[in-house]
């Protein structure tokens, strides 16, 4: 992800960018064109946002173009900004957003924004947060995808990793309850790191999220009909790939 508000991307965020071979990561790729308008392309575009939202979020550009080695294989590294040719920069957020809207579930809020100032067009910048509502699966002509991303990209999970990524969601807000009445409860009992002298005080909690998203083995789970049927739905799916 580029390190930066959103609002404060610009032309010279993304020059910077190519400057310095800024290369992909688990939060960041680079896309030379928008996606087309055939199945395997839109499902592609609906696996890669996806795949962010259920790890830690991260950011596409289109309108970049990848430097490739002497096998012209991508390297991962941008080459130049050339921007996208032939659309105006509301016409592919609008197209972007609806895609997600129709073939994410549950709905992805994403941010989007067009960059003038590349030789071929606007460079558009797609921003997928890292989501609480996780796992979201991919609803496409009656097919069930659910993916996530590691440091080689995005790949399917599997039915054992569904489960958890559902697991994980359902447990979280009673996960972070239960450390917020931990830490009030060591407070009161002067059991906090650093000894509080005066009465009475005020407790602000800043809670990292990301440490709160794995289960122990002591975390019960009841899936739901509706998670059930999805799991059941991708495992027959795989088994038909």
């Amino acid at each position: 992800m580029i390190n930066k508000p959103f609002a404060d991307i610009d032309k010279a965020t993304i020059d910077g960018l190519v400057a310095d071979k800024y290369s992909e990561m688990r939060t960041l790729e680079y896309k030379e064109k928008l996606p087309e308008g055939t199945d395997k392309a839109v499902k592609e575009f609906l696996a890669d946002v996806s795949s962010f939202s259920n790890a830690s979020g991260g950011d596409i550009l289109y309108g970049i173009k990848a430097e490739r080695d002497e096998n012209d294989k991508p390297t991962g590294k941008p080459e130049s900004a050339v921007g996208i040719e032939g659309v105006t920069g509301d016409q592919a957020k609008l197209r972007l957003e609806n895609m997600i809207r129709d073939g994410v579930a549950p709905r992805l809020n994403v941010q989007t924004k067009s960059v003038d100032g590349f030789p071929k067009g606007p460079v558009i910048v797609l921003r997928i947060p890292q989501s609480l509502s996780a796992p979201h699966v991919v609803k496409y002509h009656e097919t069930s995808r659910f993916y996530s991303r590691n440091s080689a990209g995005k790949y399917q999970l599997d039915v054992g990793e569904i489960r958890s990524a559902f697991a994980a969601s359902e447990a979280l807000p009673e996960r972070i309850k239960r450390f917020r009445e931990e830490r009030l409860a060591n407070i009161i009992a002067d059991e906090a790191p650093v000894a509080l002298q005066q009465r009475p005080v005020l407790v602000i909690h800043f809670v990292p999220i990301s440490a709160f998203l794995h289960l122990s083995d002591s975390d019960k789970i009841t899936f739901s009909g509706e998670v059930k049927k999805i799991i059941e739905n991708v495992t027959v799916q795989r088994h038909r790939d």
